[in-house]
């Protein structure tokens, strides 16, 4: 009896089993899944060409144009002028600058001068009896001559003979002597060769100056230059004459120049070359450091592309009939973020985003960015 009642149980369980694995297989039985294919959306604008001017992107220091390194050719005490010589003190062209104490060479020049003039003053009786005709420029000459002012020309000699006769005299000896010492001696005064302001001194009033020492640097703040570096695969598109667009490092002013020369010889070191850009403007000061854009000459039919949308750097995608073409673009200039292009066709659809797992032939989407 037992054995029977635990094979009727086992049986039962057994069945039991079966049982409850049906309906758990029935509901774990997978839905089938429909394939439903994802089209991806393709953002893009329409291409419009236009004559755009080619850009070139450079920065440098300002200097002034026109920079006077002093350097005394002479010694003596430096005297005190209407104004002294001190970094910011202006100038305007032609006004004194330095004066160096220049006795002791005037009264060597006056004395050369007095004895030019007596010299001058014994040769004029065997003028008026060897050259009679020229008597009177000679007389003319030694009536106007004034020892306190600088010597005149000598007058016109007509003849050799007359020639030969002035030189025997050494008057010529004595006038060239004369005007070597009139230069000396204008190395004394210094005055503004342009109007501007010193930057830089290094001279005491009544202190010693000597002979090649530096005095100072004089700047004219009315015309600066500023030198850019270009690289060397842009220096192509730079010419003389070119218009150049100037900023200040925060973009808050502008100013305009002109590229005035440009270096011949590549920077062995960096492979770039020097150009120099001419800049005049209120708010310009001699070191600053500025941003410029070259502006060369306009590409006819060309359009400007993110270089985030570019693709190896040589292809974009356009959108033709709801596929993604490839297309090889021809670049005539790359710049920093963007490149110029010029072989795209008016009214073709350029993809401007990037699609991920995009390839030729996909198809998307297409909707216009505006």
């Amino acid at each position: 009896m037992t054995v029977r009642k635990s094979w009727i149980i086992a049986i039962a369980i057994l069945i039991g089993t079966i049982f409850a694995f049906g309906i758990i297989s029935k509901g774990k039985q997978k839905v089938k899944k429909t394939d439903k294919k994802v089209v991806k959306v393709a953002m893009y604008k329409v291409v419009k060409n236009k004559e755009l001017p080619l850009i070139v992107d450079a920065s440098g220091q300002l200097k002034s144009k026109h920079t006077f390194d002093m350097y005394s050719e002479v010694t003596g005490v430096l005297k005190s002028g209407r104004k002294e010589f001190r970094t910011g003190t202006s100038f305007r062209k032609g006004e004194l600058m330095i004066q160096i104490d220049d006795s002791e060479v005037k009264a060597q020049l006056y004395s050369q001068r007095s004895e030019f003039q007596n010299l001058i003053t014994s040769l004029l009786p065997d003028i008026k009896i060897e050259f009679p005709e020229e008597f009177k420029k000679w007389d003319k000459y030694l009536t106007n001559f004034e020892i306190e002012k600088g010597i005149k020309p000598l007058p016109k000699l007509s003849t050799k003979k007359e020639k030969y006769f002035v030189s025997g005299k050494k008057v010529f000896t004595q006038y060239y002597a004369i005007k070597n010492l009139e230069a000396r001696y204008a190395k004394y005064n210094l005055r503004a060769p342009f109007t501007g302001v010193v930057t830089e001194t290094s001279l005491k009033p009544g202190g010693l100056v000597r002979s090649g020492q530096k005095m100072g640097v004089f700047s004219n703040m009315d015309s600066y230059e500023l030198e850019v570096s270009v690289k060397a695969s842009d220096i192509g598109y730079v010419s003389v004459g070119d218009k150049v667009i100037i900023s200040s490092s925060d973009k808050s002013k502008v100013w305009n120049g002109d590229v005035v020369r440009i270096n011949g010889a590549i920077d062995l070191k960096t492979q770039t070359v020097s150009v120099f850009v001419e800049a005049k403007g209120a708010g310009l000061k001699a070191g600053m450091y500025l941003d410029v854009q070259l502006e060369s000459k306009p590409i006819k039919h060309s359009i400007l592309l993110s270089r985030n949308i570019l693709h190896d750097n040589t292809f974009v995608y356009l959108v033709k009939d709801s596929t993604l073409v490839e297309y090889e673009i021809h670049p005539v200039k790359f710049n920093e973020k963007s490149v110029m292009v010029d072989n795209l066709s008016d009214g073709d659809k350029l993809v401007s985003r990037n699609i991920s797992g995009s390839f030729p032939g996909m198809k998307v989407n297409p909707k216009q960015v505006k």
